[in-house]
């Protein structure tokens, strides 16, 4: 082997053991906003962004998450982040999802779940937004609340059919 092929095979030897530490570290790596290497105090450059995340539900009819959204925002200007990822979490570190941030900075999922043992309470807790920065802005992150409701469905009549119009409810455990 010539030097120009020694000089390839150990750049593809590095690649692949980094390649495979990504995905230990990865899996072995709590799912939940880590600090960047480069924060705004070391890389001036970034824009600083701020992140808000809504109230979801969990529906417990149709077994899911719904209204999981975060919104971004550049601090200095209010303008809203177009086009940033954002990853949800569970309070636990189990990703539920992630979206793009859209014209309005805003990023939203639904996801199902299957309820095992603890689903419930680990849900209960809220979810993590975190926007992952992207060499424009700064990383943010955000907690949001979840609430367990159900489909509360009402009959519309109509001339020739009946239509039904859902909503999520929150369940009212006072009673």
């Amino acid at each position: 082997m010539n030097l120009t092929g020694n000089k390839i095979a150990g750049l593809a030897a590095v690649a692949m053991s980094t390649l495979s530490l990504g995905a230990i570290a990865a899996s072995a790596t709590p799912a939940v906003a880590q600090p960047s290497a480069c924060g705004e105090e070391n890389c001036p450059s970034l824009k600083p962004t701020s992140l808000g995340a809504s109230q979801a539900t969990l529906n417990i009819t149709s077994l899911q998450l719904e209204n999981i959204t975060a919104t971004a925002t550049d601090v200095r200007t209010g303008q809203p982040v177009v086009g940033g990822l954002v990853r949800f979490y569970t309070n636990g570190g189990r990703l539920l999802g992630q979206a793009y941030t859209n014209y309005t900075g805003m990023a939203g999922i639904t996801a199902t779940e299957n309820f095992g043992p603890g689903t419930v309470q680990e849900l209960l807790n809220g979810y993590d937004a975190v926007l992952v920065g992207d060499g424009v802005h700064s990383t943010a992150s955000a907690h949001g609340t979840i609430t367990i409701g159900t489909d509360s469905c009402t009959s519309t009549p109509g001339p020739s059919d009946r239509r039904l119009k859902c909503a999520v409810v929150p369940v009212d455990w006072s009673r």
